[in-house]
């Protein structure tokens, strides 16, 4: 694959790098070829924070585990930074000037040049504000500077046998929330466990909406009919958690559905 060629040869150029790694297929590719080109001079790290599931936390263990990356955890609270928890809609930018801000110190101790970040070119036709973030802090993105869409990116994740090559993507919890209402623990905690559960009856892409004590249901288009079926154990569960209300977004699953107003204020 010429792409994955190009990659690698890029990663290898750089000689020393330390990735933000998240557990997602576009930080695994990056870390996986990072890990294989560089060895040793690549550092894999994963920001632990309560706005990622433990599920993708336990999957990136393993994975960094199965490869024997050079691999270490970080831990600290997305809602301790100012400004993130009152969620205005740049929220994420202040999330991504966090974590460069805690890789760059061991980027520094450990006499590391370059941050690499998981972003590819479909991530730039969305309302990116980390993007900001990235570019402040000059985190490289090789699988831009490489050209790999999604699509190239699961092409590749499979040709090197990575187990979440079909890994939905899974945002980071707090994008289930609308902007400008507040983050609170309790609040991604009924999230993951509502989208886990949903999960867990066999559903593959899954959003649960969170409108203070509303929750509205996003699955695949094709997936409703199966989710109608079923609905009444999902919403009595989705009440025990907290909610009052809960609904079935008839649209069906749309990943960024929160940000389409801001883009297309900026498209006018």
């Amino acid at each position: 694959m010429q792409k994955t060629e190009q990659l690698e040869a890029l990663i290898q150029s750089w000689g020393k790098v330390i990735v933000g790694y998240s557990g997602g297929v576009d930080s695994t590719l990056v870390a996986f070829v990072a890990n294989k080109m560089l060895g040793r001079n690549a550092l894999i790290v994963l920001a632990a924070t309560e706005t990622i599931t433990t599920e993708d936390v336990d999957l990136a263990r393993g994975i960094a585990k199965t490869h024997q990356f050079n691999y270490r955890e970080i831990a600290y609270s997305e809602l301790k930074i100012k400004n993130y928890a009152a969620n205005p809609v740049n929220r994420c930018y202040f999330c991504k000037q966090e974590l460069y801000i805690q890789l760059g110190q061991i980027a520094r101790t450990e006499n590391i040049p370059y941050i690499l970040d998981g972003a590819n070119l479909d991530d730039l036709g969305d309302y990116r504000p980390g993007r900001i973030a990235a570019k402040e802090y000059q985190v490289r993105s090789p699988l831009i500077d490489a050209q790999f869409t999604k699509q190239d990116v699961r092409d590749a994740a499979l040709f090197y046998g990575l187990p979440n090559y079909d890994k939905p993507s899974a945002p980071c919890l707090s994008s289930r929330i609308p902007y400008g209402t507040m983050i609170d623990r309790d609040s991604l905690s009924m999230i993951a466990r509502a989208e886990r559960y949903i999960r867990e009856k066999g559903f593959t892409n899954v959003r649960v909406r969170h409108f203070q004590t509303t929750a509205k249901i996003e699955v695949d288009l094709w997936a409703i009919s199966a989710l109608t079926a079923i609905f009444s154990d999902v919403q009595n569960y989705l009440k025990s958690l907290g909610y009052k209300e809960v609904l079935i977004d008839e649209e069906g699953f749309k990943s960024g559905k929160l940000n389409r107003e801001i883009v297309q204020n900026a498209k006018e």
